[in-house]
């Protein structure tokens, strides 16, 4: 992250990738709709509000191809 790139293995190869921070007026709806998938899948887990608080929230980034 300190560095805003890279590598990420996907699709059975090495990928370069940026990392972006997630943040204005869109960021809020993005995290909505993450916190949203997290509940549906991991309702009833004992560690969805630790994925879905706001250090969490605060963590999120836009990965990129580079």
């Amino acid at each position: 992250m300190r560095q805003r790139a890279g590598r990420i293995s996907a699709a059975g190869g090495l990928k370069e990738v940026a990392f972006e921070t997630v943040d204005g007026p869109s960021s809020e709806a993005i995290n909505d709709l993450i916190d949203d998938a997290f509940r549906a899948k991991y309702q009833g887990s004992p560690y969805l509000n630790a994925m879905i608080d706001k250090r969490a929230r605060e963590a999120t980034v836009k990965i990129m191809p580079r």
